[in-house]
């Protein structure tokens, strides 16, 4: 948020140094007419640019895209302002002052228009539904225009300031300077655009410029700057030429440290030594070394750190440039702190929320993902294991003794798991019953883990249900050196339904009950099949003899087979381009490698008495695998 922070801090600074000329007087003289429109467009574009980064975190599209377009209406608005009073301070009514004005009204004009189009053609920019922002062409035109028109005005000063009187010499090179530092940042922030280079531009520019408008504002600027300090935890300027410190505001225990005007670097070392724990210490002591400070900060209006306090909690650090040398490295700057504990818990609750099962408080899927993209991505050690869990039984439990059970299950499940493996790794659910946990330990620690589940499962006992299993299939880095996360991952799946198959034999099935399962099962379906879309064959499991003949379709290859059957004309005319695209072998070996479950394809089939809605099925046989993709085929008609 420090981007809004920075707008927020432009627009209390702005109205604060310029309240005086932002109000409208009739009686003041052309120059200063301009002067004041210029600070209202100023202040429009601070309240948008700081509303800006607010709604872009937030996550609102459609706010956004307003928000965007009065930003740069209002941008557009202060350029031309800008040269409306440059040239009128300058006192150039004629000739090239009027050129200038001109050339910025009918930019800014231009700008609304392209805006105004921007909404049905993207040519400027535009906000996806994700909330990211996409500019186009006309959005850098627009950005180049404007530093054209800085240029010229900063040409133009520049001429005029060569005939000036020494006295109006260092008025009309403010002038001069701001116009070329505004044209930097609006290259700045072409280049950045997602820091607000061209709001801290403008405000620097200016607070430059009320010098010469208003005597004082050296002493103004720094009154400011301890009402917007209040809100700080601390809040100092530090003269990194002269190495001195000035407080703004501060907290008893960083006063009793900068207690000096001199020594600013030395006096960073202690407060950071004295605020912040250990374990972030040496990091937020290389982000506050005020030695390197202005090489890190070249050609940067800004730079922060977050970091833990020790009596404070979490605090955000924030360096801005407010002077710099030619080259671009800061000679002054504003170091601020404040404590942002309670924003830090609830980003970390909907971080929570993003990663963590809801009935178990494991990991979930997405943090499963996040986490085997790291893994692969880096190397592991040999004490890296993989391990795929199933609880056994929990479909019997749902049916026979209710879903609640069924949950009480798998959080028991999980609070086994957690015991176990949470002091190695972590433990993913990626499914209903499904479980992973991703750890290190050696070889024999493993053997110990095994058992250390096994018995946990065997002692635990719930409400609903007293007995928990599971199946459980580990594979270790050293025993697949050259395997992929994603390979150990399909084996120790293999395993674990090795696992399970062993716990269903002992458990003794009614395999009596199984062929009458699979009798009922044939006579609900038309055709079954087993086919192998690796090879291109198939095997008949069920199927009329009727359905056996060229006119069907019926080839040595599973993929003739079907591409023929569609082609026979079997298949409604309305169906066919559907059906055949699902059924070719390439679509199917890549629709499942990727993972997928099954494939249901529906159509309208010919028959004696006309066509009748059937559905086409498949599903992963238990041999399948990558390398051998079997799959089952079922058919059935659905037209009843």
């Amino acid at each position: 948020m420090y981007y809004s922070a920075i707008g927020l801090i432009a627009i209390v600074l702005h109205v604060i140094l310029n309240h005086n000329f932002i109000k409208w007087d009739r009686n003041r003289d052309e120059a200063n007419k301009a002067y004041g429109r210029f600070l209202l467009a100023s202040l429009l574009y601070f309240v948008t640019d700081a509303l800006w980064g607010i709604l872009n975190s937030l996550g609102v599209p459609a706010l956004l895209y307003a928000d965007t377009i009065a930003y740069y209406i209002s941008m557009a608005l202060t350029i031309t302002c800008l040269c409306n009073y440059v040239t009128r301070y300058l006192h150039l009514s004629r000739g090239f002052g009027r050129f200038i004005r001109i050339f910025g009204r009918t930019f800014a004009i231009l700008e609304i228009v392209l805006l105004v189009i921007n909404h049905f053609v993207h040519i400027f920019f535009w906000i996806n539904p994700d909330g990211s922002y996409q500019a186009y062409v006309y959005r850098y035109i627009a950005l180049y225009m404007q530093v054209a028109l800085c240029v010229l005005l900063a040409i133009q000063t520049g001429v005029v300031m060569a005939r000036a009187a020494d006295e109006m010499k260092k008025r009309y090179f403010t002038i001069f300077f701001f116009c070329t530092a505004m044209g930097a940042a609006i290259v700045l922030q072409i280049l950045y655009p997602l820091l607000p280079i061209y709001a801290i531009g403008l405000l620097i520019g200016s607070a430059i410029i009320h010098t010469f408008v208003n005597e004082g504002e050296i002493e103004e600027q720094f009154k400011v700057l301890k009402s917007v300090a209040d809100i700080h935890y601390s809040m100092h300027v530090i003269d990194l030429a002269k190495d001195t410190v000035q407080e703004l505001t501060a907290r008893q225990e960083v006063k009793a440290i900068v207690n000096r005007r001199e020594g600013a670097l030395e006096m960073m070392r202690e407060v950071i030594n004295a605020v912040t724990v250990k374990e972030q210490l040496e990091a937020v002591l290389q982000f506050t070394d005020l030695a390197t400070l202005a090489e890190r900060m070249r050609d940067n209006k800004t730079m922060s750190m977050q970091f833990v306090g020790k009596e404070t909690g979490w605090v955000q650090a924030l360096f801005i440039a407010i002077e710099a040398d030619p080259y671009g490295k800061p000679t002054k700057v504003i170091f601020t702190t404040r404590i942002i504990e309670e924003e830090k818990k609830n980003e970390e609750i909907l971080v929570k929320k993003t990663i963590v099962d809801e009935l178990t408080g494991l990991y979930n899927r997405r943090a499963y993902e996040e986490d085997i993209l790291e893994y692969s991505n880096n190397p592991v050690g040999e004490d890296f294991v993989y391990a795929s869990i199933d609880v056994n039984g929990l479909k019997v439990v749902n049916d026979e003794i209710g879903h609640a059970a069924g949950d009480e299950l798998i959080k028991g499940a999980a609070d086994c798991m957690k015991t176990v493996f949470g002091s190695y790794g972590k433990v993913y659910r990626t499914g209903g019953d499904e479980f992973v946990s991703m750890f290190f330990v050696s070889e024999e620690q493993l053997k110990a883990v095994e058992e250390d589940l096994m018995n946990a499962t065997d002692k635990w006992s719930g409400e609903l249900i007293s007995s928990l299993s599971l199946s459980a299939g580990y594979v270790t880095k050293r025993e697949f050196k050259e395997e992929t996360i994603l390979d150990m991952a399909k084996i120790a799946d293999k395993r674990m339904y090795k696992a399970k198959s062993a716990y269903y034999a002992k458990k003794g099935i009614d395999r009596r009950g199984q062929a009458a399962a699979n009798t009922a099962l044939c006579n609900l379906y038309t055709k079954i099949l087993k086919i192998n879309i690796t090879d291109d064959t198939y095997s008949i499991v069920n199927m009329d003899a009727s359905e056996r003949t060229s006119d069907k379709g019926f080839a040595d290859t599973i993929s003739e087979w079907l591409h023929g059957f569609g082609k026979s004309g079997y298949v409604h005319k309305d169906d066919l381009d559907e059906y055949l695209k699902k059924t070719d072998i390439n679509y199917l070996r890549e629709y499942f490698r990727e993972g997928k479950t099954s494939i249901s394809i529906q159509y309208r089939r010919k028959y004696a008495d006309g066509f009748k809605q059937v559905a086409m099925d498949m599903i992963p046989a238990d041999d399948y695998s990558a390398e051998n993709q079997t799959l089952f085929l079922y058919v059935k008609n659905i037209d009843m």
